[in-house]
């Protein structure tokens, strides 16, 4: 199995060339944009002729290609009307290659429509590109050169590395996010307060707007949201290394779910987001990753599994009704979502190979 990454580097154009990649940008957006209203209308499959047009437009129609399947997929998914999609932001085709005689670290090359030479931009590296070479990830040949809404042009770059597809574990660890507590897992960690880390990093920003104010400066306020990635990565490296070290499946809250159920805006996109990272950083680690339903976890007794809502006395505690079993509110739910993982997991692996046997919870 593959596992790409994708990373930012600045790119170091003069004027003349800065004015070339701006003009071949353009114009592969403007090609993008015809061709996606031309197979939009056409039947699948269907192409059409770029005779004399350059390989910016192949490039073009390629994409535009792949949007519409995208495009198509979507709306069979969501049952929603379409129309022509727009080409708002296009990456444009490049290609990078390592510097050997000049000062900056690689060389990002673009099509050019004023020659048939193609466009070279220097290209400065970075420690995170660095770390990842380090560790053993290639860097891809292929790239992109793109625009942000302030007109600003960066590479995008791709580094790969083949890994083991990770196989099921006869025991698995679940995950919960929450407002309170970040993160609490199966094995009674219990993460971080995040409602304190919250209050504490507006705390900090209305201190530094006040102190701006009085210099006659303007400050840029920092996103909660920019705080909580950072708290959110921590929990979710910490929750693959325990998995990894101890060969268990990580049982995680399924992102697509979480958007139908009734939770606050932050509290779902903490969800999506960890969700996201703990399946970006199992694939390097070779860690097994399950998805279920958080429905009702948090009302479900972990040891007799009676649901009542009535169980839950607040955000922290939980008591059964029935058996008197007491825990922590957070750590209640992550046993579940490990059970209701490892139950669903056993009936899927049980059905393709019968190679698992049986599936236990961690803690």
């Amino acid at each position: 199995m593959i596992v790409t990454r994708a990373l930012k580097l600045a790119i170091y154009p003069n004027a003349s060339k800065l004015d070339a990649a701006r003009y071949t940008y353009e114009r592969h957006k403007l090609y993008t944009q015809h061709f996606l209203t031309q197979l939009y209308f056409a039947p699948p499959g269907a192409s059409f002729s770029t005779r004399g047009m350059g390989q910016l437009a192949n490039k073009a129609q390629h994409k535009a290609r792949g949007m519409i399947s995208a495009h198509r997929a979507a709306t069979k998914a969501t049952n929603e009307k379409s129309n022509i999609p727009q080409a708002n932001f296009v990456g444009c085709p490049a290609a990078i290659e390592v510097s050997k005689n000049s000062s900056f670290d690689y060389w990002l090359k673009i099509e050019s429509q004023f020659s048939n030479k193609k466009t070279q931009i220097p290209v400065k590296s970075h420690k995170r590109l660095n770390s990842w070479l380090k560790r053993g990830y290639a860097l891809n040949p292929t790239c992109e050169l793109v625009k942000d809404k302030n007109g600003k042009f960066y590479a995008i770059v791709f580094v790969q590395m083949e890994v083991a597809k990770a196989t099921p574990k006869e025991q698995s660890l679940g995950c919960d996010v929450g407002y309170t507590n970040s993160v609490a897992r199966s094995d009674g960690y219990i993460g971080p307060n995040t409602s304190k880390v919250i209050k504490k990093n507006r705390a900090r920003d209305a201190e530094r707007r006040r102190q701006a104010n009085l210099q006659g400066k303007k400050h840029k306020s920092k996103s909660v949201k920019s705080t909580l990635k950072q708290l959110l990565d921590i929990e979710a490296r910490r929750a693959v290394r325990v998995a990894q070290q101890n060969g268990w499946n990580l049982v995680i809250e399924n992102p697509k779910v979480i958007a139908n159920l009734s939770s606050g805006k932050l509290q779902g996109w903490a969800r999506t987001y960890f969700a996201k990272r703990c399946y970006e950083l199992a694939q390097e680690s070779e860690v097994f990753v399950w998805a279920v339903s958080p429905a009702y976890t948090s009302q479900t007794c972990s040891d007799c599994g009676l649901i009542d809502k009535k169980s839950r006395v607040n955000r922290a505690n939980f008591v059964c009704t029935a058996c008197k079993s007491a825990f922590h509110a957070d750590v209640n739910a992550a046993i579940n979502i490990a059970l209701k993982g490892t139950a669903s997991l056993l009936t899927v692996v049980s059905k393709r190979s019968g190679a698992v046997k049986a599936l236990a919870v961690s803690g």
